[in-house]
């Protein structure tokens, strides 16, 4: 279930649901009339200020029921939600973790940068890219397979990254027993 936020009369948009003092009915917002002191919405039940018809009998009939400020209590709309920090590449090789998220759970997972080589090497070549290990990406040997910077944010499209801390951040806040 989303948070809602309250919001009053000056503040309406489109789509705002809106609940009339007197009535447990909720009518949702779409637009504003030529009157100050009134607002079109959508709905039906009890509680509504006024239902009027506009049209000609050989057109369609449009219905659109209105609020007067007067009977207004109050509107909810979803709260807007927090934007999420961007996860930026480590610059330097070494240790860093990451707040992921398992289901409803949030937990900490270690992330290792290795130094990427110059020269050939029998183990990894100089075009490698596959700089990334992540103690919560394991294959089924259970080994931490190495990966690039965009494989390693793929896959945690399962298990997302909240935040991204340097080992020295991680462990300053360890100590301080905020994580």
């Amino acid at each position: 279930m989303s948070k809602k936020i309250r919001v009053g009369w000056d503040d309406l948009k489109p789509g705002d649901l809106i609940h009339v003092k007197g009535s447990t009915n909720t009518y949702r917002f779409k637009s504003r009339t030529d009157w100050h002191s009134m607002i079109k919405v959508e709905g039906d039940g009890v509680g509504v200020s006024a239902t009027w018809k506009l049209g000609v009998e050989k057109e369609p009939v449009s219905v659109f029921l209105v609020v007067y400020e007067e009977d207004f209590a109050y509107a909810t709309r979803p709260a807007p939600k927090r934007p999420r920090p961007s996860i930026v590449e480590p610059i330097l090789p070494g240790e860093c973790w990451a707040r992921i998220r398992f289901g409803s759970q949030t937990g900490w997972g270690r992330i290792v940068k290795r130094y990427a080589p110059h020269s050939d090497s029998w183990l990894f070549g100089p075009d490698d890219k596959a700089l990334y290990q992540a103690s919560w990406c394991g294959t089924l040997a259970g080994l931490h397979p190495w990966m690039t910077w965009e494989e390693l944010l793929q896959a945690s499209k399962q298990t997302p990254i909240l935040e991204l801390l340097s080992a020295e951040e991680y462990y300053t806040r360890k100590a301080k027993g905020q994580s």
